[in-house]
C-alpha cells in the first residue's frame, strides 16, 4: 500500500520537509477496553498509523497478511492461538513485521522464549506512555527495545539455560553468547 508523501501543496511545494511515511502498527489483545484505549493512544501521534486490531493469535495471522504492518504490539496471554504461538508461527512464516510484546505478565521464561522467537521489544502493560511511544519508534528503527529490569531478567535466564546441562533442545533455540550482538533480532 503506497503512503501519501505529499503535502497539500503537491510532491515538490518547497515548504518545509516532506512529510514522511507513517508507523503502520497492529494492535493485538483480547481486552476491548484496553485495545481500543491504546489505539486511541496511538492515534495521538502523528507518525503513528493503527491499520488493523486483532482480540487473538488467529487474528492476527490474518490482520499481517492483509495489511503488512511494521509494528506488531501483541499480547502474550491470548485465548486460543496465545502471543508465543503467534510468534512461533511468524517466524516459520519469515514475518517481517517487527513485534513488541505488550504484556501484563511477569513469566521471564516466556520474555526468553519470545526473544528468541524473534521479538524486537518487550514492553509491560504497567510502563509509562512515553516509554511505549519511544520503545514503538526504536524498534521500527531496527533496535531492540527492553527496559532494563526486563533487560536483567533475559539476560539472567539466558546465563542460566547456557550453565544448564546439555538437553535435547532444537539448535534454534539454543542460547547466545550474552554480547551487545546478542541482542540483534533472533532468527532461525
Amino acid at each position: 500500500m503506497a503512503e501519501n508523501t505529499t503535502g497539500t501543496n503537491g510532491p515538490s511545494s518547497g515548504v518545509g520537509t516532506p512529510i514522511k511515511p507513517k508507523i503502520r502498527i497492529v494492535v493485538a489483545d483480547d481486552h476491548p477496553i484496553f485495545r481500543d484505549g491504546l489505539c486511541r493512544l496511538l492515534a495521538l501521534e502523528e507518525d503513528f498509523e493503527v491499520v488493523a486490531q486483532a482480540q487473538d493469535g488467529r487474528q492476527v495471522l490474518d490482520v499481517l497478511q492483509q495489511h503488512e504492518p511494521d509494528i506488531l504490539l501483541l499480547d502474550l496471554k491470548m485465548p486460543g492461538l496465545d502471543g508465543l504461538a503467534t510468534l512461533q508461527r511468524l517466524q516459520v512464516a519469515k514475518n517481517k513485521t517487527r513485534v513488541i510484546v505488550l504484556t501484563a505478565s511477569d513469566d521471564k521464561n516466556e520474555f526468553v522464549q519470545a526473544m528468541k522467537l524473534g521479538t524486537s521489544g518487550i514492553v509491560l502493560n504497567q510502563t509509562a506512555t512515553e516509554l511505549l511511544i519511544k520503545s514503538i519508534r526504536k524498534v521500527h528503527a531496527g533496535e531492540i527495545w527492553l527496559d532494563s529490569h526486563t533487560t536483567a531478567a533475559v539476560i539472567r535466564q539466558f546465563v542460566a539455560n547456557d550453565e544448564a546441562p546439555a538437553m535435547s533442545a532444537p539448535p534454534q533455540v539454543a542460547p547466545l553468547p550474552i554480547t551487545p550482538e546478542a541482542f540483534t533480532r533472533f532468527s532461525a
